[in-house]
């Protein structure tokens, strides 16, 4: 049964409220490292099932339960109102089909921490870029001078764009869709970041493994952040699962010294310890969540070594 959110005492008041108070919260951090895509509103900041994210002069609203539309009309006017927002785009977060209005085609390009992405607001369920990873991906880039890095499940490349911009030898971007592949080339060049030194891969991860296995290729930064649950070609993927898999083919291929970032965005998940081939565990999940992100399990982030 699908359940409707009438919102009682949340007035358009504490709407405009609760959003101004959040904008105030972020607008240094946002100013500072010159980020155009940022989460104005968590999930779980107010009664409602819904989180909103800026993009420019876009708002992105991630709808996680249904929702009385007059409603919806209260925020987009305090979003006008606030930060001069021209277009709304609405994601459908349930397994219920939640009647949404259905957006015209919108392409853009955003800018983060210097480094510049293509975002499609309009035509996925997900942008392009995963807000939450914005401080895992400088993290990354801290640690990439002079590395070979290797980013898997890589989606549309943000990882290796950091990468390549801190200075690594060269990276390997690693997904099965055509679609994200030619995306990471789009987000290679609009960084201006050459091809000869940053490969990309159409193929499934651990089939990646293998070749790499057979090559002999070797990584010090290997980035895995895969997908809750896919379905390939009648075959099923569960990041509870398959992880150890993945951790345990992963280890094979670093380099002395080397570091598996694994991550997922799973709710319940729980790293299987006893099933992982001899490593270190850190978790670094306190150091990766963006702070316009308020709640602490927005993602699950461990740094991973050889022992």
């Amino acid at each position: 049964m699908t359940l409707f959110f009438d919102f009682g005492n949340v007035e358009t008041l504490q709407i405009s409220q609760l959003l101004a108070k959040n904008l105030q919260k972020r607008t240094a951090y946002i100013a500072k490292n010159d980020i155009q895509a940022y989460r104005l509103l968590d999930l779980g900041e107010s009664q409602l099932p819904l989180a909103i994210d800026i993009y420019l002069d876009n708002a992105v609203f991630q709808v996680f339960g249904a929702i009385n539309d007059q409603k919806f009309k209260e925020f987009e006017n305090t979003l006008r109102q606030l930060l001069n927002i021209t277009q709304f785009f609405y994601k459908d977060r349930t397994k219920s089909e939640l009647k949404l209005p259905v957006p015209s085609h919108k392409e853009l390009v955003i800018t983060e921490y210097k480094h510049q992405f293509k975002c499609n607001l309009s035509d996925y369920l997900d942008t392009g870029l995963f807000l939450d990873h914005r401080e895992t991906r400088k993290w990354i880039q801290d640690r990439s001078v002079n590395k070979i890095v290797l980013n898997t499940f890589a989606y549309t490349g943000s990882f290796s764009v950091y990468a390549a911009a801190g200075g690594a030898q060269k990276t390997y971007s690693v997904d099965l869709s055509k679609t994200y592949c030619d995306w990471i080339k789009k987000n290679l060049e609009l960084n201006n970041l050459p091809q000869d030194r940053n490969w990309v891969y159409k193929m499934d991860t651990l089939e990646f493994f293998r070749y790499a296995k057979r090559k002999n290729l070797r990584f010090d930064i290997i980035i895995i952040d895969p997908p809750s649950f896919s379905r390939n070609k009648g075959s099923s993927f569960s990041v509870q699962k398959d992880h150890p898999a993945l951790i345990n083919a992963a280890l094979e291929l670093l380099n002395p010294k080397g570091f598996i970032l694994f991550s997922n965005n799973k709710k319940d998940f729980l790293l299987q310890k006893e099933k992982l081939a001899r490593c270190t565990i850190q978790n670094i999940q306190k150091q990766t969540i963006p702070p316009d992100y308020t709640n602490p399990q927005t993602h699950h982030c461990f740094m991973i070594k050889s022992s």
